[in-house]
């Protein structure tokens, strides 16, 4: 099993305070304390694993690389000006 880390945000970056838990190049971070503790377990103890394997996911939260973060907000704020130009649509 590779390595978990498991630090607070500093003050000053997005989501201060919260935790990042990363293991293996990939993270999840803006959890809170019991979200954080139940990443862990999720990701070390076996049948809980085993269980959240065969729902396609690797932990309780998704863990995902810097990169599949920044795609993943970047499909999001698409979304979201999609609905708004839908909605000026709507109103005209």
């Amino acid at each position: 099993m590779e390595p978990i880390t498991i630090s607070i945000i500093p003050e000053g970056e997005p989501y201060a305070g919260s935790f990042r838990v990363e293991q293996g190049g990939k993270l999840h971070d803006a959890l809170a304390w019991d979200e954080m503790l139940g990443q862990v377990v999720s990701l070390t103890f076996g049948q809980v694993r085993e269980r959240i394997a065969r729902w396609g996911n690797n932990g309780l939260y998704p863990m995902k690389t810097p990169a599949e973060w920044q795609a993943e907000r970047d499909r999001l704020d698409l979304a979201a000006a999609r609905r708004r130009h839908e909605a000026e649509w709507d109103a005209a």
